[in-house]
């Protein structure tokens, strides 16, 4: 099956979904069973790369044996570059044309996978990314109203000190993405923290497009972000700037 046989009712064909997790027992079984029920079982690949200290990785290899998708589940004893690291290790190991990247808490939802595709498809993209402040989009399932600000001025940051890179990109905060295997150079990325979406776009030359999406509630386990999370972000948004040319930012 061609990607552009992609449609509404149709299995995902030729994905690679990458889920990076921590502490997120309570949440990865039913993300699993909801990718299951979108994704070829021979044609596409779930890829979980787990850094936690709770039975995630357990939970997800017990589902992954009751179903027939290839699903691999790796544990890191060592979280190299926290949430970004396990992100690239995902990606190295991916072998399909699309790599998709989603949180394993359920606040990005399955089910928006074949609009993405579908949209990347029919525009000719290398990279979809599912945008909280496009019209028909909601960042309403942040927790509290101090982490809508954090995140608000985050990107705010971001364009400020990117303004050309990131023009056509809304929400460069985002986790949730698709974007074509073949155009990641992944010796260029250097990643640290939460934000592995930046490096993407800044290391890259890529053609960009959005769709809307609803960040949802979570139910189960609790936010990762600290303020350790934010001076990360902070020091990556530096190293970012000295190395990605001024003329071009």
């Amino acid at each position: 099956m061609e990607l552009s046989e992609v449609d509404e009712g149709t299995l995902l064909a030729g994905v690679s979904v990458v889920v990076p997790t921590f502490d997120e027992a309570g949440n990865i079984g039913e993300l699993v069973d909801r990718l299951a029920r979108l994704l070829d079982p021979e044609l596409s690949e779930i890829v979980i790369v787990d850094d936690s200290a709770d039975d995630t990785a357990l939970v997800a290899s017990t589902r992954a044996a009751l179903l027939p998708h290839r699903i691999t589940v790796v544990h890191r004893e060592t979280p190299v570059g926290g949430l970004s690291g396990a992100v690239l290790v995902g990606m190295e190991l991916a072998t399909q044309p699309w790599v998709v990247v989603m949180d394993g808490d359920l606040q990005h939802p399955p089910e928006d996978l074949p609009r993405m595709i579908g949209a990347a498809r029919d525009r000719g993209a290398d990279i979809v990314v599912a945008s909280r402040h496009l019209d028909g989009g909601s960042a309403g399932g942040l927790d509290g109203l101090l982490r809508r600000i954090v995140s608000a001025a985050s990107t705010v940051a971001a364009r400020a000190m990117f303004p050309r890179r990131l023009r056509d990109c809304t929400d460069p905060m985002t986790g949730f993405f698709a974007v074509r295997r073949e155009t990641l150079v992944l010796d260029s990325m250097h990643p640290q923290g939460f934000k592995i979406l930046l490096e993407v776009l800044l290391r890259h030359r890529l053609s960009l497009i959005e769709v809307p999406f609803v960040f949802g509630t979570r139910t189960a386990g609790v936010s990762k972000a600290t303020f350790a999370n934010g001076a990360a972000y902070l020091r990556q948004l530096v190293a970012l700037r000295l190395r990605v040319p001024a003329g071009i930012g």
